[in-house]
């Protein structure tokens, strides 16, 4: 190497080195805490909990699972169907409010491991009723929309519905008597 070259080199580093070390000595922004905001899931929280949903036969074939993540900053959500008294997952995810829609948006996986999803809205009703829009999209990419409503009937019951979208755009119950299914909390 050069003298001339070797000269360049190290005055190019002796003028950086004030700059990196003043860059070092600049005290660092600290981590603000973000600001807490009440709930906004007022209407939903009488979900939280968990539920045995009947049909009309009074056999219990769904359990609902609605539990507060931390801080009650989204609500996790599941649904177990019962078969031979035996439980099994048929969707897990969780509700997460959008303060710009003023409204919970989620997403689900459905039937572990089909490759299957929930995603949508939940919304309140006037009446205070819970309304879960959805669209299930499968693993193939095809798409269906469904509608879950949740109405409050007493302290430990309320009546839900499952409601699948036609293609003339009216509903229909997803299967027979899905369309007032109980729910008893269970304790």
């Amino acid at each position: 190497m050069s003298m001339v070259r070797a000269f360049s080199v190290g005055a190019a580093l002796a003028m950086l080195a004030p700059c990196s070390i003043a860059a070092a000595q600049q005290p660092q922004p600290t981590m603000q805490r973000p600001t807490m905001v009440a709930n906004p899931y007022g209407a939903l929280s009488f979900l939280i909990g968990e539920w045995d949903t009947t049909r009309a036969d009074g056999q219990v074939f769904v359990v609902q699972r609605f539990r507060w993540g931390p801080n009650q900053s989204y609500v996790w959500y599941a649904t177990s169907t019962v078969n031979g008294g035996r439980e099994e997952i048929h969707f897990e995810g969780m509700f997460i409010w959008n303060f710009a829609h003023q409204n919970a948006d989620f997403l689900v996986v459905l039937e572990p491991g089909s490759g299957g999803q929930e995603q949508g809205t939940l919304h309140a009703e006037a009446d205070g009723t819970i309304v879960r829009d959805v669209l299930a999209t499968d693993a193939r990419g095809a798409t269906q929309t469904f509608r879950q409503t949740f109405r409050r009937t007493g302290e430990n019951t309320a009546v839900t519905s499952l409601m699948r979208r036609k293609a003339d755009g009216s509903w229909e119950p997803n299967f027979p008597g899905s369309d007032n299914l109980i729910m008893t909390r269970r304790t």
